[in-house]
């Protein structure tokens, strides 16, 4: 029972930010890192403030814009509702 309750407020804290995303419109420039767990689930989500500085960086990982982490959080959201079902 608690791992369900556990999932649920993982679930509801991605919702939000999702939602918060989609709300707002942030500055053009603003790009995010996306970690991903072992399942292939959102993990982690990441703003980058300097993006032109990271890219120059030996380990720089893909950035992706507002509407880019939109998608992979719908797309997050989806894949979690079909494991829990």
């Amino acid at each position: 029972m608690n791992n369900l309750i556990q999932i649920r407020k993982e679930q509801i804290t991605k919702i939000d930010y999702l939602s918060f995303l989609k709300s707002r419109k942030l500055h053009y420039k603003s790009r995010w890192i996306v970690k991903y767990g072992t399942k292939g689930l959102v993990r982690e989500v990441k703003l980058i403030f300097n993006p032109e500085e990271y890219r120059k960086g030996k380990r720089a990982k893909k950035l992706n814009t507002q509407y880019g982490l939109i998608k992979i959080l719908e797309n997050d959201r989806k894949r979690r509702l079909q494991t829990t079902s």
